[in-house]
């Protein structure tokens, strides 16, 4: 390689990826939208789709995405670079790391103001914000009470040490699983109800694969950092694998957790399904949203901060930057357009993700040389190295493709 192999960015073990990653596809999921898309397109045929895409197309893009940064040893946008200059390939191939930058501080914004739904319910029903403090901010949604708490809390989590911070992801992860775990005790008796089994349109098929592919943070570069620290030895294929299961079982509690909710929403000719959140556990359920969406911060910010870091930037200014940029237009985005704008920015940040995952399968199909692939990968058979190649070489950017266009008429329609 043209850079030395040897590690900047340290290292950590499989079983902190898999933590980071559940925590990141629980939020990005934000714990309501696999139950609402059931709800909406079919019960557990809509399951079923969802988790068969986790097989045929997430299951790739991870090991795709797992090898590249293991492959380059670097941040998505230095790491991307080495990779085609190792390659001889052309330098558009980079659009994807810098489209996934752009990415990351869009998350920031559509989590952050997610939660603050969610701080708002909360605030309102302890009674510690009155209704005049909440039409000052907006709803409670933006600054100084929602979004502005959260972006402060996750600033000072990334600047803590890697140990510690990954303590705090693995403790935070504990008490979400806590909290749903009770959740889905409550709601063992309405699920059977609520999601039924029911014939999937095309439509159900495309949100449940757009769910598949979106659902682990792919493309945001928390998959490659993943990647990039992992040992030599440690089982790519294993590894995938292992986030599959965990995210079915993840999964199988918000369906049960929240069935008493779904129960009890609407529909909404623009966003779809609306869940209303009442009843004696909603609490529960709200502050598993407000914890995952603080967690999921400073998960998604690390792939940009690292690019800072590695062009010098000290990691005070560094977190400094990119949390401003993120509150700045969470802010704009709420002030604007309220509900709204925060139902566009997610649409915007759903097309751009699908085109970097785009770039990132067509790369890791197309671009790399397949010498390097198979020495990152070790998959058991050259078989399953073969399917693996044709997933990511053509299924995988057909089926992104698909989605896409269903994405975008729905978003002009």
């Amino acid at each position: 390689m043209a850079t030395p192999q040897s590690m900047i960015h340290g290292e950590t073990s499989a079983r902190d990826a898999l933590v980071q990653l559940s925590v990141l596809g629980l939020a990005l999921l934000h714990v309501w939208e696999l139950p609402r898309q059931a709800a909406h397109y079919g019960g557990f045929a809509f399951v079923g789709a969802w988790a068969l895409g986790l097989l045929v197309l997430s299951l790739p893009l991870l090991l795709a995405e797992f090898l590249q940064g293991r492959r380059s040893r670097r941040s998505p946008l230095e790491g991307l670079a080495i990779l085609t200059r190792e390659a001889d390939a052309g330098r558009f191939w980079r659009a994807s790391a810098w489209g996934a930058a752009g990415a990351a501080i869009l998350a920031l914004a559509t989590v952050a103001l997610v939660a603050g739904g969610s701080i708002n319910y909360l605030a309102h029903d302890l009674g510690l914000v009155g209704g005049t403090v909440g039409e000052i901010t907006g709803a409670g949604m933006v600054w100084p009470l929602g979004t502005g708490s959260l972006f402060i809390l996750a600033a000072g989590l990334s600047l803590l040490a890697p140990d510690k911070r990954g303590l705090v992801l693995l403790g935070g992860l504990i008490v979400v699983l806590v909290l749903l775990g009770i959740g889905a005790l409550a709601g063992l008796g309405m699920a059977e109800s609520i999601y039924t089994p029911a014939p999937l349109s095309g439509e159900g098929w495309r949100a449940a694969f757009r769910l598949a592919l979106l659902g682990f943070g792919s493309g945001l570069g928390v998959v490659w950092i993943g990647g990039m620290r992992l040992p030599r030895e440690a089982s790519l294929g294993r590894l995938a694998l292992g986030v599959i299961g965990v995210q079915l079982f993840l999964a199988a509690l918000l369906l049960l957790a929240l069935a008493p909710f779904v129960a009890a929403s609407t529909v909404n000719a623009q966003t779809g399904l609306n869940v209303t959140v009442s009843g004696n556990s909603a609490w529960l359920l709200l502050v598993a949203t407000i914890l995952l969406a603080l967690l999921a911060l400073v998960l998604i910010a690390e792939p940009v901060l690292l690019r800072l870091r590695e062009k010098g930037l000290a990691p005070l200014p560094a977190v400094v930057l990119v949390f401003v940029a993120g509150a700045a237009l969470a802010e704009a985005v709420w002030l604007v357009g309220r509900a709204d704008g925060l139902y566009r920015l997610a649409t915007v940040l759903g097309v751009l993700l699908l085109l970097v995952l785009f770039g990132l399968s067509a790369f890791a199909g197309w671009g790399m040389k397949i010498s390097h692939a198979r020495k990152e990968l070790v998959l058991p058979s050259e078989a399953v190295y073969n399917v693996w190649r044709v997933a990511v070489r053509i299924l995988v950017p057909l089926v992104i493709l698909w989605v896409l266009a269903g994405t975008l008429l729905k978003s002009v329609s």
